[in-house]
């Protein structure tokens, strides 16, 4: 399976396209060290080719056009690296340019340009991940606090997998007794009584429930909250969206029936992130505009996680 997707040397900016202190090129494949040994050249001498795994050089690195950068370069050996292939890792300063101009110079002495999520798709291919850790590694990056982080690093560490594998070997185990009991009925083997069976399969459907139920909730904690504020008109439902946002997002006035679409926004509150619709009031209306931002209103209220309902004092 190795052979399969190590045929060729790949590269790409593994931090975001934005000015910041450090900017790292990830390179990974066959040719990962002969590549870097192209575009780097340590103070030391030493070349990357020679040096150890969880090991980094410090050097410059250059192009056919002359010096880049000064960078840090870092080694990791096959298997044992992120994708299980040969990887190098060169950090240098985050300028755009720069960070640009390294990988345009890996990509001339050999390697590349990268898929989108082709190291992680690599380490899948090799071994280093099953899928729902692969699943999980976009959750964390993606992840918009600390308990969706939180989530997504128990994913990719395993947690999911686990717990499927359990209900696998169950459903197994289940199926080799029927098995062996039909198949060998002269056999010493235990009867496979209704019971026995009807309540394996109870555990069974219980824990695929269980893990079905923790799905949705992980889904909320990775993506948020799906949030609608719905009422009848002017009873502050717009006030209540710009108190929430810290800004005027919707037009508050003392005429009922203002908001005729829905007026959207993304908070935190604590780890939690809500996506908030502010929405028409709902009424009967002969107003054919405002009769469709009510029927708006209403279908947000039947996709959305979390319905804030807002009525006056009266």
């Amino acid at each position: 399976m190795n052979s399969m997707i190590a045929a060729d040397t790949i590269a790409a900016i593994a931090t975001p396209v934005a000015v910041g202190g450090i900017g790292m090129v990830r390179i990974s494949g066959p040719q990962a060290f002969a590549v870097a040994d192209s575009v780097f050249v340590s103070v030391s001498g030493r070349k990357v080719s020679q040096t150890e795994g969880y090991r980094g050089l410090f050097g410059r690195l250059h192009d056919d056009q002359g010096e880049i950068d000064e960078a840090v370069v870092f080694v990791y050996r096959n298997p044992k690296s992120y994708t299980g292939e040969d990887v190098v890792e060169i950090c240098c300063h985050g300028g755009i340019y720069l960070v640009q101009r390294t990988l345009r110079a890996c990509i001339s002495a050999g390697a590349r340009p990268a898929q989108a999520g082709e190291f992680t798709r690599r380490a899948f291919l090799n071994g280093k991940m099953n899928l729902t850790q692969a699943e999980a590694v976009v959750d964390l990056i993606a992840s918009q606090g600390r308990q969706s982080a939180q989530a997504a690093l128990s994913a990719r560490d395993g947690a999911v997998f686990q717990k499927i594998h359990k209900v696998v070997d169950k459903m197994l185990g289940v199926s080799s007794a029927l098995a062996a009991w039909v198949d060998y009925p002269d056999e010493d083997i235990e009867e496979v009584s209704d019971d026995n069976l009807r309540r394996s399969v109870d555990q069974i459907c219980d824990s695929l429930h269980t893990i079905l139920r923790e799905y949705d909730s992980g889904r909320v904690l990775r993506e948020g909250v799906r949030t609608v504020i719905v009422g009848r008109p002017n009873v502050g439902k717009s006030t209540l969206m710009n108190l929430l946002s810290g800004e005027q997002k919707s037009i508050v006035t003392q005429i009922p029936g203002t908001t005729r679409d829905v007026v959207e926004d993304t908070i935190r509150l604590g780890d939690v992130v809500l996506h908030l619709a502010d929405t028409a009031g709902l009424r009967d209306t002969d107003d054919p505009v405002e009769r469709m931002g009510v029927e708006l209103a209403r279908k947000r209220l039947d996709s959305s996680d979390l319905v804030l309902a807002v009525f006056d004092s009266s």
